[in-house]
């Protein structure tokens, strides 16, 4: 619609009336009738009084002719050209605050034979900033957003002044000219033991300020009473640092050297700086495609991260070790070969927490990339604060087994292992019945329970072998003092297991360096959904209790942690630290409670539950653990 120079007038002289917004569309053909931003009063509060607001007669909309029908035309394409800039601009500032936002610097002169490499980002790269803002506000000092950078550079000061005892300040000594990343490589391992004090190690910082680094670093060395020699290396400095006389043993044969190189302070022995000079920043460890592959298998912003060329690292130990190799405690074969190329890791602030991604290859030995979803989670008692599992446990163990009956060294052990257990009707009666199974902690006020919860494939199977047992138990009773019975529970048996004085005879036996409970009770029992092995009968009732009532799967905070994790995996753990922490307060002496209460839980108190899980793949296995974090 269009307005008139008196429409203007009036509205705009009438101070307790907000103006109406120009329409969009002639705005962006610039249409007759639109008022120019500098004609355009500040909108009032729009919490003014409605009835102060005059009201204006909207006209009837008419046929419009044909010069009405091609302006209509200008107004929509110039409509169609704003909204997709607009568009654009969203997307692309999107793109900004939540893609990768690439390598940082230091990784681009770390050397590219390094086996091992680290990296810290304090210049929180993309949305690290404020997803660590959020995420700090669960700890004191951190509760305004806004103030991150300003209380994050504090804390900086006061952690690195009490390191230094006061030698060092963040912002009068660093953060002048440091650039907030940070890295450190190892690599390659010398070649003779005899030569271990040439090991390869390198610590590369971010400079943003070149003068003020190089400043900083012969301030340092002068203040430790070092002295110092340089030397010119493809046109860089390199300054070599020697230790004062009196220097603590093993440190007056450590020679190290620094040098500026481009954007980054190389720190580290003299092959290693000069190995950093000779990347040029071109040649470096993100150019090596193994580590190419590792990195991108982590992709996205983050604030830490770690690499290990793990078959590097192995042959480089073995060529180390030399002929002292022979004499050196290592894996059978059928294992040797168990470990994966590499592994890779990061970390980074997300959704209110700490969140952890590791990477490597599948190892086709370990079994077939299989997961599923939780079964213990809906049989475990709400009370669980800690739970370790794993799917088709039997199919697992049995793959470990049949890999060691290919090994020359264990294959006769395999062979014995298998006899003496036909007395319970072998291995398979053992294994064959296992799926899912874990080890559960429960906490429920002051008491601690706790024990084995599978859920089986075959529950007959899993009677019988039970039954043997108890069997075994019942006729080596006696005077051993042990004493099995039987208890009523839902619709459930219990089986009791009385183990007598044996933490009594364990803690004699050991000098009393094992202290068990005098009266010391085992229980199970066997189910369709699981079989339970508890300590005492607690655990093993809770469990019973949690299959038709409350159980962990319906708590609030396991069942959000487990959807951010992933629901499928192959094996799982979960730590509620809160109910931990709260039950070890209570043992907390009370001479030392008010400097507990004062100096650390108020930081203890950030952090909510962990949770972590791995799921095998075709080709790339993926770990995730995160640590929640309280309110954020």
């Amino acid at each position: 619609m269009t307005m008139t120079d008196q429409d203007h007038t009036q509205r705009f002289e009438t101070p307790s009336a907000p103006p109406q917004p120009p329409d969009p569309v002639e705005a962006a053909s610039g249409a007759p009738g639109t008022p120019s931003p500098a004609d355009t009063p500040p909108t009032p509060s729009a919490f003014a009084d409605p009835e102060a607001v005059p009201t204006t007669p909207v006209a009837p909309v008419t046929a419009a002719g044909p010069a009405r029908g091609s302006r209509s035309r200008v107004r929509w394409l110039a409509a169609l050209v704003v909204t997709v800039v607009v568009v654009g601009l969203a997307a692309g500032a999107t793109l900004l605050l939540t893609s990768d936002s690439g390598d940082p610097a230091v990784l681009a002169y770390a050397p590219k034979d390094s086996l091992v490499y680290s990296e810290l980002r304090l210049d929180l790269p993309g949305s690290q900033q404020a997803q660590l803002a959020k995420l700090m506000t669960a700890f004191p000092g951190f509760d305004d957003q806004a103030a991150f950078p300003t209380k994050l550079n504090e804390a900086l000061d006061q952690i690195l002044g009490k390191a230094t005892n006061g030698t060092q300040s963040w912002a009068t000594d660093i953060d002048p000219w440091f650039g907030r990343q940070v890295s450190v490589s190892v690599g390659p391992f010398p070649a003779t033991a005899a030569a271990a004090a040439s090991a390869h190690g390198l610590v590369l910082l971010s400079v943003k300020d070149a003068p003020k680094a190089e400043g900083w670093a012969a301030a340092l060395v002068t203040r430790e009473g070092a002295t110092t020699t340089t030397e010119s290396y493809n046109g860089v400095t390199i300054t070599s640092v020697t230790p004062k006389d009196g220097a603590p043993a093993g440190m007056a044969d450590v020679h190290t050297a620094y040098a500026v190189i481009g954007p980054v302070l190389a720190l580290g022995d003299v092959a290693s700086v000069k190995a950093a000079i000779d990347t040029k920043g071109t040649a470096g460890l993100n150019t090596v495609a193994q580590f190419k592959t590792a990195e991108a298998s982590v992709s996205g912003d983050r604030l830490g991260f770690g690499y290990v060329d793990a078959k590097g690292l192995s042959a480089a130990a073995k060529d180390l070790a030399g002929g002292a190799a022979s004499a050196m405690p290592s894996l059978p074969a059928a294992f040797s070969d168990l470990a994966p190329a590499w592994t890779v890791g990061a970390i980074r602030a997300q959704d209110g927490g700490f969140v952890i991604d590791t990477r490597n290859p599948h190892v086709a030995k370990l079994g077939p990339a299989t997961t599923a979803e939780t079964t213990l989670a809906s049989i475990l008692p709400p009370t669980t604060v800690a739970l370790a599992e794993g799917h088709d446990v039997g199919a697992a163990l049995t793959r470990i087994k049949d890999l060691a009956a290919t090994d020359p060294e264990l294959a006769k052990s395999v062979k014995d292992l298998e006899s003496s257990l036909r007395i319970v009707g072998g291995w398979d009666a053992i294994t064959g019945w296992m799926g899912e199974a874990g080890i559960a902690v429960t906490r429920d006020g002051d008491t601690i329970g706790g024990g084995i919860v599978v859920v089986p494939t075959d529950r007959a199977a899993a009677e019988r072998l039970l039954t043997q047992l108890r069997g075994f138990i019942e006729l080596a009773g006696g005077t051993s003092g042990l004493k099995v019975t039987d208890e009523a529970y839902a619709d459930a048996t219990i089986t009791v297991v009385d183990l007598g004085n044996l933490g009594d005879l364990a803690g004699a036996a050991t000098g009393g360096a094992v202290e068990a409970p005098a009266n010391l009770q085992i229980s199970y029992t066997v189910t369709d959904q699981a079989v339970v092995i508890g300590y005492g009968t607690g655990f093993t009732k809770a469990v019973l209790d949690a299959r038709t009532g409350d159980s962990l799967a319906k708590s609030d905070r396991f069942a959000a942690a487990l959807k951010q994790a992933g629901s499928r995996h192959a094996s799982l753990f979960w730590v509620d630290v809160a109910g931990i922490r709260s039950h070890i307060e209570g043992m907390i002496p009370a001479a030392d409670k008010a400097d507990y209460e004062a100096n650390a839980k108020p930081y203890l108190d950030a952090f909510d539950s962990i949770i972590g899980s791995y799921v095998p793949g075709e080709e790339l296995d993926r770990g995730t653990v995160i640590i929640h974090v309280t309110g954020s």
